[in-house]
Formats: structure tokens, C-alpha cells, sequence
């Protein structure tokens, strides 16, 4: 069922992406980390499918089965009261009615946005035609359900092939047909030449959505250039996952007091995580 309250979230979440400044969107892969971004100060947040994937023990790529990505997403939204966008990834099907149905139950679940992205498993890009399929299938469900969510809609072109000379002429086609067939945001994760950004964010009528990497970190720099959403995608728990097995080679060696060297106490941490709902 959708609420009032969570209409009220989405339109929130759209105006994100209607204001004319960029949006810092941080991706959480647990309950835990959702209400550390709620509770610093953010006012919306995403996921990351490859963080969920990790947190489960698992690669990213649609490894983990649909019920436990429904499962993540019904435990965040029960625990926080901002926007929570889903990567949805390929849709966890190919199949129009699943996707629809999958798409619907994280609705019910509390989402206001989704990422679904046109990559392959293989390498390559989808057909340009399937993936405007699925983003029409997508808005369809806003009609049926009477809700406006975000559909954040990746091309992964210069994810795929970052040294092709021809990703600039592909991620502006893409772009613009994902705009066309009703995706409110063009996510283009990957490009690392400031030149090509400016280009993008010109030619392709929606909001853009960038993914933080070496070369474009400059928040400043990047608002400037006109990105609408900046997504801190995986890095924050693969830097999380880095420390973990730090720590447990640490442990292995028999090394226990790193464990004991910070001051967040049991306490502290009861008092931190200890809002009521």
C-alpha cells in the first residue's frame, strides 16, 4: 500500500532533482549505515547493489536472490523517514510482468526511486530497445500506483568501455531515448573527462547523474558543470570492507587490540542507534 507519507517523500525527492544544485545522494548496503546517512544530516538516500551484495557475502550482479534485496529495503525504510531510492539493477528479470511485480513490491516496501541500469552480465550494452521497454513498463507502474517515483535510469557505456572514442555519441543517444520514454534522471556512471561531462550535461534533456571517482571529485567543480546527483556508489563499503579484513588478518595474527583502539563504546554506540520511531 502507498501512503500519504510516502507520497510526501517522493515529491520531496523529485524536487531534488528539479533544483537547479547539485545533490550529494550517499548509498547505503544495511540498515546500520541507512541511519548513520539519516542521522549526519542527509535528507535522502540510495542503495548500492554491490554493497547489499557484499554485506550478504556475495559479488554484485543480481547474485543475491530478489526476496533478500526486498527484504534489505523493507528493514531501511522501517527504520528511517527520508527518501530511499533502490538499485534495481536489470530489474532482477527480463521478463516484463516480473519486472513490474518486482518493481511494485518495493513500492509497497517504502521506495521512491530506482536505478535500473542497461549493462549486461556479458559485457555489453542491452538493446536500446529493451531498456526503454523496461523504463515504460516503470512509468506505467506511477499511473497504477498514483505515485510520481524517481526513475533513475544508468547507461553503462563508459562503465563497459572506458577508451572507446565512440561512448560520448553512445551515452548522449542513450540519454536522451531513456529521457524520452519518461526516465527523470540519466545516471552516466564511469566518464572521467570533464570536456565529455560538459558535453552530456548539455545535449541530454534530463538531470544528470554522475558517479564519484578519482578524476571527478570536485563538488564544487561539478555543480558548476551542472550534475544534478552525485552518487557515492560502493565506495563507502568496500572502504568499510578494506578495514574488516584488515582488521580480521589482525585478528588472525593474533594482533586483538586494534579492536580496542577507539572510543565508541558500547554506550555510545546504544545512545547513537538508539532513536525511537
Amino acid at each position: 500500500m502507498i501512503t500519504e507519507r510516502q507520497k510526501e517523500k517522493e515529491r520531496f525527492f523529485s524536487d531534488l532533482h528539479r533544483q537547479n544544485k547539485l545533490f550529494i545522494l550517499p548509498n547505503a548496503w544495511n540498515v546500520g549505515s541507512a541511519y548513520v546517512y539519516e542521522k549526519q544530516g542527509f535528507k535522502a538516500i540510495a542503495t548500492t547493489s554491490a554493497g547489499i551484495a557484499h554485506d550478504l557475502g556475495y559479488p554484485d550482479g543480481e547474485y543475491i536472490p530478489f526476496s533478500d534485496l526486498l527484504w534489505i529495503v523493507e528493514k531501511i525504510t522501517r527504520r528511517i523517514d527520508i527518501p530511499l531510492s533502490v538499485d534495481f539493477e536489470r530489474g532482477y528479470s527480463e521478463k516484463d510482468e516480473e519486472i513490474l511485480e518486482n518493481a511494485r513490491k518495493l513500492l509497497f516496501a517504502g521506495a521512491v526511486g530506482f536505478n535500473i541500469e542497461d549493462g549486461l552480465p556479458n559485457g555489453k550494452l542491452c538493446p536500446l530497445d529493451e531498456q526503454i521497454r523496461k523504463i515504460k513498463i516503470l512509468s506505467e507502474l506511477k499511473s497504477e500506483l498514483k505515485i510520481d517515483f524517481v526513475i533513475n535510469t544508468r547507461t553503462c557505456t563508459y562503465l563497459l568501455n572506458e577508451a572507446s572514442e565512440e561512448n560520448l555519441e553512445i551515452a548522449k543517444e542513450r540519454g536522451n531515448a531513456f529521457s524520452k520514454a519518461g526516465a527523470d534522471c540519466v545516471f552516466i556512471p564511469g566518464v572521467k573527462d570533464e570536456k565529455a561531462l560538459i558535453i552530456l550535461v548539455k545535449s541530454i534533456n534530463a538531470p544528470i547523474n554522475v558517479l564519484l571517482n578519482q578524476v571527478l571529485k570536485n563538488v564544487k567543480r561539478l555543480d558548476e558543470i551542472g550534475v544534478r546527483r552525485l552518487s557515492i556508489g560502493c565506495h563507502a563499503p568496500r572502504y568499510i570492507y578494506s578495514k574488516i579484513i584488515d582488521m580480521a588478518n589482525y585478528i588472525f595474527e593474533g594482533n586483538v587490540s586494534v579492536l580496542l583502539d577507539h572510543d565508541f563504546s558500547s554506550g555510545k554506540a546504544n545512545e547513537y542507534f538508539g532513536r525511537k520511531r
